[in-house]
């Protein structure tokens, strides 16, 4: 009897471990197209196995590889399918395409959401974003993802109902203030707000990182790299960001 409970606590301290994930993420906006052994993305793999309670966002192309190896890696990473929507004037049916597209990955490495990039987030496109959203809802019925990227704070603030997290800010890292850069309100939850900054200084700003994690930030990237190869490029600190992102939620 003893060995029996035993097991069943040891059981159920693995079973919190494992859901323990810390409620500031990473998102890694990279479209890496890896080669065959995905040496690519072996700075991404590595972080993911020297953080398991930190959570990563990774989003994909649809010629990304290296999905399988991505999800083998843990619980701790949730794939997001790159769809782009031209701020609302791409015509809707290409959108749900590229839903679609995604949705037809094989069920072992299917994306767990979208990100829709260049959203315009204001009343005039609710009613399109919101057909959207219940696409990927219907598509992926358990643990669904939308992330809606205006780069900016919204016009409408509906838009956090249909979507688990907004880019509230993508922009150079010295034009952001925290929290004056933000809106932060009952209509505007930080804890659905992330924030992606390129163009930073060489060293890894921990004071900001501090401030946007302690002050309940959804997710964050920082990298100093320029904007036109922001997203092609690996931050040159990414391993000790995502360590950083893990020390400050311990």
């Amino acid at each position: 009897m003893f060995t029996f409970f035993r097991s069943l606590f040891t059981a159920s301290l693995l079973f919190l471990s494992a859901q323990a994930l810390y409620p500031t993420a990473a998102i890694f906006p990279l479209y890496i197209y890896p080669d065959t052994d995905c040496t690519a993305w072996t700075t991404l793999f590595d972080s993911i196995t020297a953080n398991p309670n930190l959570l990563f966002y990774v989003i994909i192309n649809p010629d990304s590889g290296c999905v399988p190896k991505l999800l083998a890696l843990g619980d701790n990473v949730k794939i997001v399918g790159y769809v782009l929507t031209g701020d609302g004037t791409r015509d809707s049916s290409e959108v749900l395409a590229d839903i679609a597209t995604y949705m037809a990955f094989p069920t072992t490495y299917r994306p767990s959401g979208i990100f829709f990039d260049e959203t315009s987030a204001t009343s005039e496109f609710l009613a399109e974003y919101t057909t959207y959203a219940e696409q990927v809802r219907s598509d992926v019925t358990s643990d669904s993802i939308v992330i809606l990227n205006p780069g900016t704070n919204v016009a409408d603030t509906s838009y956090f109902s249909i979507a688990d997290f907004i880019v509230t800010a993508e922009q150079f890292y010295d034009d952001f203030d925290w929290p004056s850069s933000l809106v932060i309100d009952s209509t505007n939850p930080v804890g659905q707000q992330i924030v992606i900054l390129h163009d930073g200084p060489t060293t890894l700003p921990a004071s900001l990182m501090q401030e946007m994690v302690e002050g309940g930030i959804a997710a964050t990237f920082i990298t100093s790299v320029a904007q036109d190869t922001a997203y092609e490029t690996i931050p040159p600190y990414w391993e000790e960001e995502c360590a950083e992102l893990t020390s400050l939620q311990e």
